[in-house]
């Protein structure tokens, strides 16, 4: 694997990992072995389920610890571990934003309070404000006293965004986010977040197996394929053979 950490260009990549971490499950074991340095604003990890995505952005997070490597964050180094031994920056200290698929909110809280959650050291007036606007961005709030179990699993995404954004993390990790929603819904969400990532100068490094949303979400796409990286450039590079084989079936379809 060559050194994610030696990079030649002068601006220093926003996200470098190099990890090694064995799964016990199955057999010989899943073995999640990769190293890339991102500089793009937008990045995309893709690859058909099982691959490893959700692991490793568990690990940029914090909530995987593998076997050995190397995570920076912006320059800073968050965690290393090397032969057992090592450690990094504690989960709530890292600043990272994680929207997994299956979304996690806060059942005794209306969708507003779980977005003013994070935003406890603002004062009231201005909570409520930026409560608002933050809603608006993921186009929910006519859900704001809404409680999570009247809403459907998209709108829970939804909210799930809006609270991970109310935090201010310095990157934005997610994971599937927009599968619960409809394309027209899925496009506009897309749009809005990368906006405000885009305002705000935090960059996103999105999970998918989703061909459109790979070509619409990055600048830079990474394709993983059995726990490593097996090719990394822009979209219409690395995905034009996933393109091709979908045009080609898409075209023997309408034959038949």
């Amino acid at each position: 694997m060559s050194d994610p950490f030696a990079s030649s260009s002068p601006r220093l990549p926003w996200l470098a990992v190099e990890v090694d971490h064995r799964f016990q499950r199955g057999s010989p074991g899943f073995h999640l072995q990769l190293a890339f340095a991102a500089h793009a604003p937008r990045t995309v990890i893709f690859g058909p389920s099982g691959s490893g995505k959700s692991s490793l952005l568990r690990a940029i997070a914090g909530l995987l610890q593998p076997d050995a490597g190397r995570i920076q964050l912006h320059g800073e180094t968050v965690w290393q571990r090397a032969h057992g031994s090592g450690g990094g920056i504690p989960v709530e200290k890292r600043r990272v934003g994680l929207v997994m698929q299956n979304p996690a909110v806060f059942p005794h809280l209306t969708a507003a309070r779980n977005v003013a959650f994070a935003l406890r050291k603002i004062p009231s007036p201005a909570k409520k404000e930026q409560v608002g606007r933050l809603l608006q961005i993921v186009g929910a709030e006519s859900l704001a006293n809404r409680w999570p179990r009247e809403l459907s699993g998209g709108q829970l995404q939804r909210v799930a965004i809006a609270r991970t954004l109310a935090a201010q993390p310095s990157v934005l990790l997610l994971d599937e986010p927009f599968a619960a929603l409809d394309a027209e819904s899925r496009q506009q969400l897309s749009q809005n977040l990368h906006r405000w990532a885009s305002e705000h100068s935090v960059p996103v490094l999105t999970v998918t197996h989703n061909l459109e949303e790979a070509f619409s979400s990055g600048d830079e796409i990474l394709a993983i394929k059995d726990g490593r990286i097996t090719a990394q450039g822009k979209p219409h590079e690395v995905l034009a053979e996933e393109r091709d084989q979908l045009l080609r079936a898409m075209g023997a379809l309408l034959i038949r």
